[in-house]
């Protein structure tokens, strides 16, 4: 599962060239907040797996599967993760004055 968590990491990393736009620098910004987010969540999505396969005796594959989808969403909450420093400077970056 770790490979696969590092997997998605490298897949959304994407090689980005920064236009003078500024596109490729949101792009870039939003590759590593989610990459920093998917790290974050790496420790939890390792518990449901574990729990998937141990107390729900699921076989690995669907186990992999649940835990692989987990993307920190809670019901009537934020998501999970988007505080990191990662995320807030795309954040703050989107909503900067680029006149």
């Amino acid at each position: 599962m770790l490979r696969n968590t590092l997997l998605l990491i490298l897949v959304l990393t994407p090689v980005v060239c920064s236009g003078s736009d500024g596109q490729g620098k949101q792009a870039e910004l939003d590759a590593a907040c989610e990459t920093a987010r998917q790290l974050a969540l790496a420790p939890r999505k390792a518990d449901i797996y574990q729990e998937c396969v141990v107390k729900f005796k699921k076989s690995v594959e669907v186990c992999e599967q649940e835990a692989d989808r987990y993307n920190g969403n809670r019901v009537g909450g934020s998501p999970l993760f988007y505080d990191l420093p990662e995320c807030e400077a795309a954040f703050e970056y989107r909503n900067e004055d680029r006149n």
